[in-house]
């Protein structure tokens, strides 16, 4: 057999070009890279700022009290945290935040929820800020479980008490506390239907892969909302950049009652709305039986009854 070298030209290209490829899909494999895509997930801020005038401010509209929260993880590393403590309240909002930055970065959020007739309390996950160890998908999960049993045990509260919110990835954490212990409701803001879902939609290649080749923690609140649970509300805009939209319809279409939905025409990623229209969304939800409930901002019943259809159907 003779190979002529014009015919080589043509196929040398061809293989090298397979074989790259080849080799960049097996790089890129989640069981491969996955130490690269854990670094993608979580980029730690220990940045401590000075938020002395800002948590002045905070107490002396709010009334609340700020303490200064030391306590141990599931792995015994040390967590940091605050809670801010409304007096004439058993009612708290526990917090798990998102993956950027850390509570030094999120008085604005406290102030808002400290509005709504709560105490806060705000904790970092692992490695985040002052807490000690290394964020890990099963270890921040751990943590939002170390938080709640903190309120049970140090702060006297019962889960008729505790309001767990979510902040954007820590609406997947939420979704795994509530698995693991009761509450009396839950706010996701910002949230994905699923990590899996969120991380294909940032790195499109991610497709190429089959579920089994992901880790088994894939934070799937549709798995977990499909099934019996307390009252959840959901709150996201229309235009967020960083988790889509469109994984707050598809978690509210799957979701099981009680739920509702607070949807921010045009509004970014951990958008409250305007006004009051959180803390009145926050209260019929805490107040009043769920029944499908969509809250559009500035829109009229015939409207929001027209958006529930139109996700209910997506």
């Amino acid at each position: 057999m003779h190979f002529h070298g014009k015919g080589l030209s043509h196929i040398i290209p061809k293989y090298t070009s397979v074989l790259l490829l080849t080799l960049l899909y097996m790089v890129l494999s989640p069981p491969v890279a996955w130490p690269l895509y854990s670094w993608v997930l979580f980029r730690p801020d220990h940045r401590i700022l000075d938020v002395s005038q800002q948590v002045q401010q905070i107490e002396q509209s709010s009334t609340a009290t700020q303490h200064d929260i030391v306590f141990p993880s599931r792995n015994g590393k040390w967590l940091h945290g605050w809670l801010f403590e409304l007096p004439n309240t058993k009612r708290v909002f526990l917090v798990s935040e998102g993956k950027g930055g850390n509570i030094y970065h999120r008085l604005n959020q406290a102030r808002t929820l400290l509005k709504c007739g709560g105490s806060v309390f705000q904790y970092d996950y692992e490695g985040y800020g002052q807490s000690q160890g290394t964020p890990s998908l099963d270890a921040v999960c751990d943590d939002a479980t170390a938080a709640y049993d903190y309120l049970i045990q140090h702060e006297h509260k019962t889960s008729k008490d505790i309001i767990a919110f979510g902040d954007s990835f820590g609406c997947g954490v939420t979704g795994q506390l509530v698995q693991r212990r009761q509450v009396s409701a839950v706010i996701l803001q910002s949230g994905f239907s699923t990590l899996l879902r969120a991380g294909r939609d940032t790195l499109p290649w991610l497709w190429l892969y089959p579920d089994s080749f992901f880790p088994d923690q894939t934070m799937d609140n549709i798995a977990v909302f499909s099934k019996p649970h307390p009252p959840l509300m959901i709150i996201h805009g229309t235009s967020d950049r960083i988790v889509q939209f469109h994984n707050a319809q598809e978690l509210f279409r799957r979701a099981i009652e009680p739920k509702t939905i607070m949807i921010v025409p045009g509004g970014d990623h951990g958008c409250f709305g305007t006004g009051n229209q959180f803390r009145d969304a926050v209260e019929k939800l805490l107040s009043t039986p769920i029944r499908n409930v969509v809250t559009r901002l500035g829109l009229r019943t015939r409207q929001a009854a027209h958006t529930m259809q139109t996700l209910q159907s997506s």
